[in-house]
């Protein structure tokens, strides 16, 4: 059953995704004495494209998605081989390391995008390595992994999935959160993790669906027609 697979690729994710929400924290802001009650420093957080510049180690964020990437690669492949369906997981694997081995070339070569860009190739900005890139590396190959899987429910999880990701890559998160009626104090990030709401946001989407994946997998109807195919075996000698 396609989600007996596919709910450790989300979990995969997931996971990925919320251990590296401590490496976006910034330098938290706190408001000052100002008599008309306004913050004196406005918070510092990015809008749109998670830059890693105002990260007080941006190194690592880097390094983490780096060693976060290929440790995927390998889990995944081991994943699909061992269940047999190694060849629907290859599309999936090869976008990964094309946008992978993209987003570090364009990163190392400080590659500044298009002169006169449309809206689509601007979106090409993106795979210059930020804090959003890796939702857009994930959100690629949930949906080519749906598709080799041929779930129309996966198929839609993930499409729903990839439109959270490229909103999130592409406006603040608390815009976003505004939205929908969810408001973010902006003035008072006094622990500075309101640009980790990018990455925490999509984190528990995935380890949420991840575990309704792994329940529908293992369904009493599932369990059933397994037990249905089963070898008896034949009593000893």
């Amino acid at each position: 059953m396609a989600a007996r697979r596919y709910w450790f690729v989300l979990v995969l994710f997931g996971v990925s995704l919320a251990l590296s929400v401590p490496l976006y924290r910034l330098p938290g802001t706190r408001c000052g004495r100002a008599a008309d009650g306004v913050c004196a420093v406005p918070t510092r957080a990015t809008g749109g494209i998670l830059g890693t510049e105002a990260l007080a180690r941006p190194g690592w964020l880097a390094c983490y998605w780096a060693v976060a990437l290929l440790l995927a690669l390998w889990l995944m492949a081991r994943r699909y081989r061992r269940a047999g369906r190694l060849r629907r997981a290859l599309p999936a694997l090869a976008v990964m390391v094309l946008l992978g081995g993209a987003a570090a070339a364009l990163t190392v070569t400080h590659w500044r995008g298009f002169r006169s860009p449309s809206a689509a190739l601007g979106s090409a900005q993106l795979l210059i390595f930020n804090g959003a890139t890796p939702l857009l590396v994930s959100a690629a190959a949930l949906v080519l992994l749906a598709a080799a899987e041929r779930s129309s429910w996966l198929l839609l999880f993930a499409f729903g999935y990839a439109a959270l990701a490229y909103a999130l890559a592409t406006y603040d998160a608390s815009h976003l959160l505004e939205l929908v009626r969810l408001p973010v104090d902006g003035f008072a990030d006094r622990w500075g993790v309101r640009q980790g709401l990018a990455p925490a946001i999509p984190a528990g989407l995935l380890l949420v669906a991840g575990a309704v994946a792994a329940l529908a997998g293992r369904s009493p109807r599932t369990a059933g027609r397994h037990a249905r195919g089963a070898v008896p075996a034949r009593a000893g000698r």
